[in-house]
């Protein structure tokens, strides 16, 4: 069932607003309908605001192409049928021939212009009719995954496209050796807005569910590790659950939604809220391949959680295939706790005071890229990544001796982070405090954030130098999107030395005051 529901999920090219992404969701209800769950489709409606997160139009990419030439001679061609992220998600359609130029600090315009840097600021400020975006921190040899998102009212007369770091390179080098050199760019583009709504997939085997199991199955086609590897761990566990014994049964709910904008509507798709979330987003990779870890992402440490030590413990239950030679269990993957990092669903529900844990798999070698395939993933893995969160939120159920799972992880958790206070040498006296005592918010008094603060609207907020100078400031994503918010939203002092400490960051002065600018313009303007 594994090996089908990635092959059906990766045919896909599922970006956020396009009709393959629906089509997606609607083959997983029909096989999971087909296997015996209930399902139904949540339909949002594209574009607008809720809370603080914009939500994306209708876009699909229909075909493109790009093609470089010195002369007659073609150096090198690209078609979206090979290449899935070829074009820039959400980027205008359009077609031409152009000369090609370097973006640098003295000049960055023309008709075919190669830069780097953040996708929606170049399609905005770089006078262009072609934006080829390369990724340094992307597999070099691969197309880069960007995503425009814009509004109908931001359409211009430009298209974006991606392009493997080695081209780019090869292309800066040519232009650098020969100044006179001219390589001509062509391109076409076909791809439509349209007014579809974007589908979601709930399925629950009750009304009032122990755990939320969510994954979302957006990204470009193949997006195997990210993630339909999430996708279908989460529907083996529906599918296990659906076809249970009484004794192994436990209520829950199942979501797969397309990332944030599925996930900050299920408060109303759901008829109570869940007592518990586990997030599963890139699991199952097979880690050589890769380079993962499997992190268990815990809640912000200001908040109290039960489901965090138990997704730890099951972990290690299921993952400690390996032995010493004395006979001792080891772990058979590479796992580890880790902090709390902004950047996937489980934001939203910690938002909300939801108990809530995430299973992620990082770094991924070819994590947003057209070579995300299948042959990332080890089934192996996938299994048993699905039965640790099987396990978790069975024990989570059960109530499985609570409080001895709360307190032997609580030691853990303080010899964690002492030892990384030695490796680090970041003070950890706050952190200390914290884990030793009540946790400053519990889960049934909390202030809700309606939904995180997108780094999109904060774009528009702030002044274009300092916002660029934030995106490369370790942890600033985390602590301003969701950490300072919530924190401040529920009267948490001391927030940003908390943040620190939790994270094992040490921030220069002139960071502090770009984040500390920054924040300002979110209590004041956007939280006011």
């Amino acid at each position: 069932m594994a090996r089908d529901l990635l092959n059906i999920i990766t045919r896909y090219h599922r970006i956020q607003g396009s009709k393959e992404l629906n089509l997606a969701v609607e083959e997983l209800k029909e096989v999971l309908d087909g296997a015996g769950l209930s399902t139904r489709l949540l339909k949002i409606a594209p574009g607008g605001m809720k809370g603080y997160m914009e939500i994306p139009d209708g876009w699909n990419l229909k075909s493109a192409y790009l093609e470089f030439k010195v002369g007659n001679t073609v150096i090198e061609k690209f078609h979206s049928k090979d290449y899935p992220t070829l074009v820039a998600a959400h980027s205008p359609p359009g077609e031409g021939c152009g000369e090609l130029s370097i973006c640098t600090d003295e000049k960055c315009e023309g008709d075919v212009v190669l830069a780097k840097g953040y996708v929606y600021d170049l399609y905005k400020t770089i006078d262009a009719k072609l934006i080829l975006v390369y990724d340094p921190k992307r597999f070099r040899d691969a197309v880069p995954y960007t995503g425009l998102f814009i509004s109908r009212n931001e359409v211009l007369d430009k298209v974006v496209m991606n392009i493997p770091y080695t081209t780019a390179l090869r292309l800066q080098s040519m232009l650098i050796e020969n100044p006179a050199l001219k390589v001509t760019v062509c391109w076409k583009v076909e791809s439509e807005y349209s007014d579809e709504g974007i589908l979601a997939l709930v399925a629950c085997n009750t009304d009032e569910p122990a755990v939320l199991y969510t994954s979302h199955i957006c990204h470009p086609k193949p997006g195997a590790h990210d993630n339909a590897s999430g996708s279908v761990a989460n529907a083996l566990i529906a599918f296990t659950l659906a076809n249970s014994k009484n004794s192994a049964y436990f209520p829950s709910c199942h979501a797969w939604v397309p990332e944030y904008t599925g996930t900050i509507f299920l408060k109303k798709a759901l008829k109570n809220p869940p007592k518990a979330v586990v997030n599963l987003d890139m699991v199952g990779s097979n880690q050589g391949i890769t380079g993962s870890t499997l992190n268990i992402v815990l809640p912000p440490l200001i908040m109290d959680s039960t489901i965090a030590p138990y997704a730890y413990f099951a972990v290690k239950y299921v993952m400690d295939t390996a032995s010493s030679f004395g006979g001792f269990k080891l772990p058979g993957v590479r796992y580890s706790i880790t902090p709390y990092t902004a950047g996937s669903d489980h934001d939203v529900t910690i938002g909300w005071g939801w108990d809530s844990v995430m299973y992620n798999e990082w770094p991924s070698k070819y994590y947003h890229t057209n070579m995300d395939g299948l042959s990332t993933l080890s089934i192996t893995s996938l299994i048993q990544i699905s039965l640790a969160s099987l396990l978790t939120g069975s024990l989570y159920y059960q109530r499985f001796k609570t409080d001895q799972v709360r307190a032997r992880f609580k030691e853990y958790l303080k010899a964690w982070y002492g030892i990384e206070s030695l490796k680090t040498g970041v003070n950890l006296t706050l952190v200390g405090n914290l884990i030793e005592s009540e946790r400053l918010l519990t889960l049934d008094k909390i202030n809700e954030l309606e939904t995180p603060i997108s780094f999109r609207l904060l774009y528009k907020k702030i002044d274009r130098d300092t916002f660029l100078r934030l995106r490369e400031i370790r942890g600033a994503n985390t602590y301003l999107s969701l950490y300072a918010p919530l924190g401040y939203k529920n009267g948490v002092e001391n927030l940003m030395e908390l943040f620190k400490q939790e994270n094992l960051i040490t921030w220069t002065k002139n960071e502090e005051i770009i984040i500390n600018s920054a924040w300002s313009i979110i209590k004041d303007e956007i939280l006011k």
